[in-house]
């Protein structure tokens, strides 16, 4: 009887063994297909964040700090400044994908964030970045944010120096033009006889 009830118990695990039923997730070597609004670890895009910082000061629990990363867009982030997220205080309530102005950031489909330090879990925009920029294309857009820099200072120094020449003759107008005003006042401080 015993040997029955045993050989009993073993045939669902042996027909699930054979016919490929999964009868719990495996989950390290195969992972679950997950749903399309999944908030996971974020993505940044760097090629497109213009560092205005509205994703640090939106969160609740102030895990997101600017700090400096070498490969975005320098024409459109002049700091240079973007998310560094520390999702040991990260709740993924999506409200910095939310307020990104320009939606460089979101969330991704990726969930594992392990560590053995407190640092592990912080992660950096070199961490999170999906897209950047190649150091020679950094390369290229500073050369050419130091040429519209450069065009700008001499268009600003041009304009001074065109209003200085401006000032010049008007101020040296002006010093006569009071000369005049006083000998028309004093005319008539003398009743206008003189």
């Amino acid at each position: 009887m015993l040997k029955k009830k045993m050989i009993k118990n073993f045939t669902w695990p042996l027909k699930v063994a054979t016919h490929g039923v999964e009868s719990t997730r495996l989950y390290p070597e195969v992972m679950m297909e997950l749903p399309a609004a999944e908030r996971g670890i974020h993505e940044l895009d760097a090629t497109t964040c213009i560092g205005c910082g509205s994703c640090a000061r939106v969160c609740p629990n102030s895990c997101i700090e600017m700090v400096p990363y070498k490969y975005g867009n320098p024409l459109k982030n002049k700091k240079m400044q973007f998310p560094q997220i520390d999702y040991g205080r990260c709740m993924f309530c999506g409200l910095c994908v939310d307020e990104c102005p320009v939606e460089c950031l979101k969330m991704g489909k990726n969930v594992v964030m392990t560590g053995w330090e407190r640092e592990d879990i912080v992660k950096g925009p070199g961490d999170i970045a999906a897209r950047k920029h190649s150091a020679k294309e950094v390369a290229e857009f500073e050369a050419e944010a130091k040429r519209i820099a450069a065009e700008k200072a001499a268009a600003k120094k041009a304009a001074a120096k065109e209003g200085a020449a401006k000032k010049a003759p008007a101020k040296a107008a002006g010093e006569k033009a009071p000369k005049k005003a006083e000998g028309a006042n004093d005319k008539s401080k003398n009743g206008g006889a003189s």
